[in-house]
């Protein structure tokens, strides 16, 4: 198949990407560090709390950014809720593949030279994965808020205190619980996104931009 070398992914995603990624990683540092979780320890325990909160509004920030940076370049429409049928039905190809011992399903990224356009410009659980992330990224950014801010974010808290006749305790360690939880959620996704980048071949379009894409 023939392939010629296009940018994929502007300088803008890069940056944004790149950020997002480093304050997730001290985020989970921190966390961790907080909740006594596999003994990391890392950053000054005077301090670790106020770096946690500074850098998950700067998460929230950047988060927003990128959504923002999507839309108004129009990536966005790759990604959109009506795609995910598309995305499922790629799933289930790709793991009969992977049961069956057979090789990799075929590749759909295709672009059109002619027009200097995408035809498809992902591989279709790419699609899940954004929403994935979307509905955890939320779930940790409302009950990070709330932790952080218990006094003028209470109602947050009772909301999740709801939960109590079903899960036990109280609104607050049921809210740090499902925070808590989303991190796991976040850190095993992560896990399979890089081996999923690595298996296509997408590394060195999310650090110089441009990869050799298959013409349709």
């Amino acid at each position: 198949m023939r392939r010629i070398r296009v940018v994929r992914h502007g300088l803008g995603m890069r940056i944004l990407h790149w950020l997002i990624v480093f304050e997730g990683v001290v985020l989970g540092l921190t966390g961790m560090q907080l909740g006594g979780i596999w003994g990391v320890r890392i950053f000054p325990d005077g301090g670790v709390w106020a770096i946690h909160v500074l850098m998950g509004l700067a998460w929230i920030a950047t988060s927003f950014a990128l959504v923002a940076y999507m839309i108004l370049s129009g990536d966005y429409r790759w990604y959109s809720l009506s795609r995910v049928p598309y995305g499922l039905k790629y799933l289930l190809l790709e793991a009969r593949h992977w049961l069956s011992g057979g090789s990799m399903a075929v590749e759909p990224i295709k672009f059109d030279n002619e027009n200097e356009r995408y035809v498809e410009k992902l591989i279709p659980t790419e699609i899940l994965v954004w929403w994935v992330f979307i509905f955890i990224g939320a779930l940790i950014m409302v009950t990070g808020l709330s932790l952080a801010f218990r006094d003028q974010l209470s109602f947050i808290l009772d909301i999740f205190g709801l939960l109590t006749p079903i899960l036990g305790g109280g609104p607050y360690s049921i809210t740090r619980s499902i925070h808590l939880l989303m991190m796991y959620l976040v850190l095993g996704i992560f896990i399979i996104h890089v081996y999923a980048v690595f298996v296509f071949r997408m590394v060195r379009s999310i650090i110089f931009g441009d990869r050799e894409e298959p013409v349709a």
